[in-house]
C-alpha cells in the first residue's frame, strides 16, 4: 500500500494585535506623563530675568496677583493681611524657604509688605520666580 504525506499545515500568520496594543500603551505613558507637571493654580505674568536660579526645594509657593492680592495656597488675601496667614500657611508646609511669583504688573509696595512679613515670620529663603529673559 502507498502512503502519502500528509500536507504540510502552513504556519499560521502574525497577527498586527500585539503591536497594536503596545503601541497604545506608549501613547497612553506619553500622555500622562505629558499631563503631569506641575500646574500654576493662579495665572500671573512673571517678569523677565537674567539668571536661571532655579531651586528644587521650595515646597512654599506664594502668588502675587497685578492687583495686589496674596494667595496662600488656596486662600487669597491682601498684602496687608499677608503677616496673620504667612505664620499658618508656613507652619502648614512645614518650611522655611519660600518662592514668590509675583505678577509684572504687581504693585511694588505690596510686594515689600509680603516680605516683610515674610521676614518676621522667620523665613529664611525667598526666591522671586522670573522667567527667562530672551
Amino acid at each position: 500500500m502507498i502512503e502519502f504525506d500528509e500536507p504540510r499545515r502552513r504556519p499560521p500568520y502574525e497577527t498586527m494585535v500585539p503591536l497594536i496594543n503596545v503601541v497604545f500603551l506608549l501613547i497612553i505613558f506619553f500622555i500622562l506623563v505629558g499631563t503631569m507637571g506641575p500646574t500654576q493654580e493662579v495665572k500671573v505674568d512673571l517678569p523677565a530675568g537674567q539668571i536661571d536660579d532655579k531651586n528644587s526645594r521650595q515646597p512654599a509657593l506664594i502668588y502675587m496677583e497685578k492687583d495686589g492680592f496674596v494667595w496662600f495656597g488656596k486662600n487669597m488675601a491682601p498684602p496687608e493681611l499677608a503677616d496673620m496667614m504667612v505664620k499658618n500657611y508656613l507652619k502648614e508646609q512645614g518650611t522655611d524657604r519660600v518662592a514668590i511669583s509675583a505678577d509684572l504688573n504687581a504693585p511694588a509696595d505690596s510686594l515689600l509688605t509680603l516680605m516683610e512679613a515674610l521676614r518676621k515670620a522667620g523665613v529664611k529663603e525667598v526666591t522671586l520666580q522670573t522667567t527667562q529673559a530672551q
